[in-house]
């Protein structure tokens, strides 16, 4: 173990070269970006060479790229943070993408560049920036969408009815949520959907009325409904989120009771299966289709549950020092555990702030970590995150309780505690002292492993 700084040191074991990421805009107490990304360090630092927040750098990037570039990481975060600089975000999705922006940062990120390392970008207590939207019309049709109308030159005004649409057609944008409604209100387009669909957080935009044909599917669109999803075909492990599945499968549900609809893989089919004129092959094989289509029936309904719960962590921890803790879990609902939105949140009671926070690598004083790989049904999910040992004067007992929270939707236990025994610094100890060489060392925890069985829950302390 080392002590704990204030400030979230990353890439260095790597020999990047690209330092801590330290935001010097932030109160101590708020890390920005942290997590041992290089990726961190960079947003850190082309941020302050821009002037712009580095939270709202790295909360562009992850709504556009997933962390995952195409090109020189460099080049790409380095345009991006120009765009934010100027205002002009219309290569990347105009107003709509400081919707986009301002979600992510609302929630928190806790996503993984391309070798699997972290990159956390702390949830704002006070989401948004300062050129927001504004208030939203909820949607015309399904009142769990907002309303954001394409250009009337980019589909066909109508009056059908309950007689006229059989069919609904998934499709996926190969491109950002706000680029694709950007583009849908570009009267240019020539190309719309009724519905889309975000990856992070499943939000909705209605864009066409259902009454009106839309142009999504070239030659199969008279009599059918439109719903496009954030993401590329080409990478379902990175955009077809379970939370994007449920919120789609409970529109769909919707459709198919208002229009008289099988809830079955064939009236409700991809853009690449349907008997249209076009070449298009989205959703892809990625897509679930069999668990799609039983959200469909439960009307989006997915079950979360999570049991075999152990908790590694240390029995006893020195003030001011820092310890990693791992939880695992078993994944015993229907619905996968996401990258970014399953989470290890704090109970007793429900979202405090807890005292083991150590900024830069949790999400939140409430949120501990996300899971660090998706987890199906069945499989086993691991959350690993640091804690720091509060500031003592007596040796002190500190019992703190978590569980499992699908981020904007259900909490699912059982729920989890960490009993730790917090030891004072001695005197005229490196306690307060900040690691000189720029990197967090990690160390052996303090006291042997002990394994107990408590209702279900394995607790292994260092």
């Amino acid at each position: 173990m080392i002590r704990a700084a204030a400030i979230a040191c990353v890439g260095c074991a790597m020999g990047s070269g690209l330092g801590c990421a330290v935001d010097h805009g932030a109160a101590t107490s708020r890390i920005a970006v942290g997590g041992d990304s290089p990726l961190a360090a960079l947003f850190v630092r082309v941020a302050e060479d821009a002037g712009i927040p580095s939270d709202e750098l790295a909360a562009a990037s992850w709504a556009s790229t997933r962390f995952r570039f195409a090109t020189d990481p460099e080049d790409a975060v380095r345009a991006e943070a120009e765009s934010l600089r100027s205002g002009d975000l219309a290569l990347l999705g105009g107003d709509g993408f400081r919707r986009d922006v301002d979600a992510a940062l609302a929630r928190g990120i806790s996503g993984r560049d391309a070798d699997g390392r972290k990159v956390i970008v702390t949830r704002r207590q006070a989401a948004g920036s300062t050129n927001g939207l504004g208030q939203i019309e909820q949607g015309l049709d399904y009142t769990g969408a907002t309303w954001v109308a394409a250009s009337t030159s980019n589909y066909q005004v109508a009056s059908r009815g309950v007689g006229d649409i059989d069919h609904i057609v998934i499709h996926d944008t190969e491109g950002s949520f706000s680029g694709s409604v950007s583009w849908f209100q570009d009267p240019t387009a020539q190309v719309s959907a009724h519905y889309i669909v975000r990856s992070s957080d499943g939000h909705l935009d209605q864009m066409v009325a259902e009454k009106n044909v839309a142009w999504h599917d070239k030659c199969f669109n008279t009599n059918t409904i439109g719903i496009e999803h954030e993401g590329y075909e080409a990478s379902p492990q990175l955009w077809y989120t379970e939370t994007m599945y449920e919120k789609s499968a409970a529109l769909t549900s919707y459709l198919a009771d208002k229009y008289g609809i099988a809830k079955e893989h064939g009236p409700i089919l991809g853009h690449g299966e349907a008997p249209d004129c076009s070449d298009h092959t989205d959703p892809g094989a990625g897509w679930n289709w069999d668990h799609y289509i039983e959200l469909v029936k439960a009307g989006g309904a997915g079950q979360y549950l999570a049991g075999d719960i152990t908790v590694d962590a240390p029995a006893t921890i020195v003030a001011g020092e820092l310890a990693t803790v791992t939880v695992t879990a078993v994944n015993h609902g229907t619905s996968a555990w996401d990258l970014d939105a399953t989470r290890v949140g704090t109970q007793g009671p429900q979202d405090r702030a807890s005292q083991l926070y150590v900024a830069g690598d949790w999400i939140a004083p409430n949120r501990a970590a996300a899971v660090d790989a998706p987890t199906a049904p069945g499989a086993t999910g691991t959350f690993t995150f640091q804690i720091v040992g509060p500031a003592v004067t007596e040796p002190t007992a500190i019992d703190e309780v978590f569980e499992l929270v699908e981020e904007g939707g259900a909490w699912f236990g059982p729920t989890f505690d960490l009993a730790i025994q917090v030891v004072p610094a001695e005197a005229g100890s490196d306690a307060t002292m900040t690691d000189h060489s720029g990197c967090n060392a990690t160390g052996d925890g303090a006291g042997a492993l002990v394994l107990l069985a408590l209702a279900g829950l394995r607790r292994r302390r260092r």
